[in-house]
């Protein structure tokens, strides 16, 4: 199954967006209970989504079948990021 380059910067876009969210109510320290459910059935399967396309986002740039954007570059980031926070 190959992965369209408009599919890749829907999922990034998606896996991204739902980490950013996930991570603004945690830094503000305001969790109502509703938002603590949806974390609880999304952060896992979103992790794993976010591992995987960072990944593919890797191979397809050493292979040199894409070319680095932003929506790429800001993958990358929030990756290592994510790596980075569960070392602490």
């Amino acid at each position: 199954m190959k992965i369209r380059s408009d599919d890749l910067k829907k999922l990034i876009f998606l896996s991204n967006g739902i980490i950013i969210f996930f991570y603004s109510f945690y830094f503000f320290n305001w969790e109502p209970t509703i938002i603590g459910v949806f974390r609880e059935l999304l952060i896992l399967p979103t992790l794993l989504l976010q591992f995987f396309l960072a990944l593919v986002i890797v191979v397809n740039l050493l292979t040199k079948k894409i070319k680095l954007s932003v929506y790429s570059l800001i993958h990358v980031i929030l990756t290592i990021l994510l790596i980075i926070s569960f070392q602490s």
